[in-house]
């Protein structure tokens, strides 16, 4: 489940970078409940997993792209 949630993630920022037409040097901030990634309610299920899943897809692709987290 969390090789899932990693590549979800990737593909959500890759996906974003190109709508948003980022640039090399923008900021994404990213906000998001690792309880609702996990299928629970905001604050009811945290995972330090699952998060750690949704930062190691996006981490590399903003690095290649020259953007900060």
């Amino acid at each position: 489940m969390l090789e899932e949630i990693k590549e979800q993630a990737r593909a959500a920022v890759l996906e974003l970078l190109e709508s948003a037409r980022l640039s090399r040097g923008d900021i994404l901030v990213v906000g998001c409940s690792s309880s609702e990634v996990m299928g629970g309610r905001i604050g009811a299920a945290s995972s330090t997993q699952a998060a750690a899943a949704v930062f190691a897809g996006i981490y590399p692709v903003l690095c290649q792209n020259g953007i900060y987290l």
